[in-house]
């Protein structure tokens, strides 16, 4: 054979490669995918979940991976993103490291540096459960609050988010800022 008609005959089977790939690995479908941990019945990556209540949009939640757990009726959440509508003034976006929201009930905990910013403070604790029906806001342990004005320390924080009310059970210390200088109380 000629060396024209060689390169011609392997350039024919190339083409008819790409026009009829030969597979490399069976088509029985797709590979089954690794068991489920046996206390999780499901599991999902980069999850989204809105709550509507009479027709208004009340929190939007992401989490980039959400584990079903039927035993205990709740999903529990790692990286969490939290997004509380119909606030006066704006919204209240709190983030955690980790979270569960119950299945039932809608009620939401984070946990693990927990921030939180609303539409004139922030604040930041351990700990933060919603309660979507009341839409109280609480945090058991210590919580730091800061506005442009304000910074406050104690432990045991409630916001009544319908009535824009906050209580703060355990004070340990406030700074107001006065004309550009902060006071301790």
């Amino acid at each position: 054979m000629s060396r024209l008609n060689l390169r011609l005959w392997l350039l024919a089977l190339w083409c008819m490669g790409l026009f009829f790939p030969v597979p490399l690995h069976s088509t029985d479908g797709p590979p089954t995918p690794p068991p489920l941990a046996p206390e999780k019945q499901g599991e999902m990556k980069e999850v989204r979940l809105t709550e509507i209540q009479d027709g208004d949009k009340k929190w939007v939640l992401k989490a980039d991976n959400a584990d079903y757990v039927r035993d205990k009726d709740r999903i529990v959440l790692s990286r969490v993103w939290v997004e509380i509508y119909g606030l006066e003034g704006g919204t209240l976006l709190i983030t955690g490291d980790t979270g569960f929201i119950g299945i039932k009930s809608r009620d939401l905990t984070l946990t693990g540096n927990v921030q939180a910013k609303g539409p004139n403070y922030t604040f930041s604790s351990d700990e933060v459960h919603y309660n979507p029906q009341t839409r109280i806001l609480t945090a058991p342990g210590p919580v730091r609050l800061e506005s442009p004005r304000v910074f406050v320390e104690g432990k045991n924080m409630t916001v009544d988010l319908k009535t824009q009310k906050l209580d703060l059970a355990q004070h340990c210390k406030t700074k107001l800022r006065l004309s550009g200088g902060l006071w301790n109380f």
